[in-house]
């Protein structure tokens, strides 16, 4: 039993992919392997794509494309980005498909037999047993889904400069919107102190560690705060956070766990980032005395060994707010 314990915990903590290079965020399997081994020169060759050879292939970024012979290998290593597909390989509809179909945008796994050439461009779709999203894509408005495919896949490429390759526990087929807490990642100290009435008179001071890592076999981020001694009314003394992403939204979503404590510690999130670790959000919680307040939560990150949390408190609706109720210091460890 003990190694069955063991066992899960190394797979959702430091859980490693492998996928790995630059472009970890691409379309490709774990041997960094595009198209399932289609030649991506064959697409213009004629109307079904021929498998390429595992003895014939090169690589561009450090993704892997194979070949049906040397002459098409030749071709694509003259000029590889007449012939590379669209969207990392991703499926085209889904990357630019409007949110009022119901479906998010996102890096869905596209089809190598369904693809489409427009304007000298490979554009790949995703193929279901009930739909095929190369006939939507056909049906709809063509320029507008591949404009708008065009803006969410820069978003992937901008999110991807967050971490320098994949990072450790994320899996590569999760939301890239995870990688704005990137600059959290890691084990923190932190110096809290927290208000003990509703005026700042009294202040709690504590000590703890935060670390955050990528949770959940690698779909969400999450977070575990210590503290050394009891902070009264915190509501994050001991215990993790589960932060998702919601793509319909574009906002964050995160619950609070708490462990060995009453059900009104428990709180629910909702925030959104508003830059480069720099997050905002709103929870409804309680004051020392049971009075409803609105608290607001900033994560402001200051360099990459230090950020701030604060908490700021409304009584009135948000009319007025009460600066830094609670201020964490929190100070990266030292990993040497």
């Amino acid at each position: 039993m003990r190694s069955i314990l063991l066992l899960l915990t190394c797979l959702q903590i430091g859980l490693a992919f492998s996928q790995s290079g630059e472009l970890w965020y691409y379309n490709i399997d774990d041997s960094n392997l595009a198209l399932q081994g289609y030649d991506p020169v064959s697409y213009w060759q004629g109307d079904v794509p021929q498998k390429g050879s595992e003895k014939i292939y090169t690589q561009v970024g450090g993704i892997t494309y194979r070949f049906i012979n040397q002459d098409n290998a030749k071709k694509f290593k003259t000029d590889p980005s007449r012939y590379l597909p669209q969207f990392g390989g991703w499926c085209t509809y889904f990357m630019g498909v409007d949110k009022s179909t119901g479906f998010a945008r996102t890096r869905m796994p596209a089809d190598p037999d369904e693809f489409v050439i427009l304007d000298g461009k490979l554009y790949l779709f995703a193929k279901t047993a009930r739909r095929n999203y190369k006939e939507s894509f056909l049906n709809g408005d063509k320029k507008l889904i591949i404009d708008e495919a065009n803006k969410f896949w820069q978003t992937r490429v901008d999110l991807a400069k967050l971490a320098k390759g994949l990072p450790k526990g994320l899996n590569p087929k999760a939301r890239m919107e995870l990688l704005q807490w990137q600059p959290f990642m890691g084990s923190w100290d932190v110096d809290l102190k927290w208000w003990a009435d509703t005026t700042g008179t009294n202040v709690v001071p504590s000590e703890g560690t935060w670390d955050f890592y990528y949770g959940y076999f690698g779909y969400c981020v999450q977070d575990d705060f210590r503290s050394k001694r009891d902070v009264l009314f915190s509501g994050t003394v001991n215990g993790p956070a589960i932060r998702g992403f919601d793509p319909v939204s574009e906002e964050w979503h995160m619950t609070y766990i708490p462990v060995n404590q009453g059900r009104g510690a428990t709180w629910l999130m909702t925030a959104k980032f508003l830059g480069i670790g720099q997050l905002e959000g709103r929870l409804d919680t309680q004051d020392p005395y049971g009075n409803p307040v609105i608290q607001k939560v900033v994560f402001e990150r200051v360099n990459e060994n230090k950020f701030y949390w604060r908490a700021h408190w409304s009584w009135d609706n948000g009319s007025t707010w009460k600066e830094n109720v609670g201020l964490g210091v929190c100070t990266r460890k030292s990993t040497g």
